[in-house]
């Protein structure tokens, strides 16, 4: 459960990146203002889940 949850954290930090950089000019600035942090924050929790499911599934 920890490595999907991780998964899916990853996949939202990739939509969160990718329409980051879609949203066009007049909230440009402020999209890339919320957006970037939060796919920067997105990702590092959901490879924390992943690596943590590996290491609990490895044992």
């Amino acid at each position: 459960m920890r490595m999907v949850t991780g998964a899916i954290l990853i996949a939202a930090a990739e939509q969160a990146f990718a329409h980051a950089h879609s949203i066009g000019f007049p909230h440009a600035v402020f999209a890339s203002q919320v957006l970037m942090p939060a796919s920067v924050v997105l990702l590092a929790i959901g490879l924390v889940f992943l690596l943590w499911g590996v290491l609990v599934e490895r044992k």
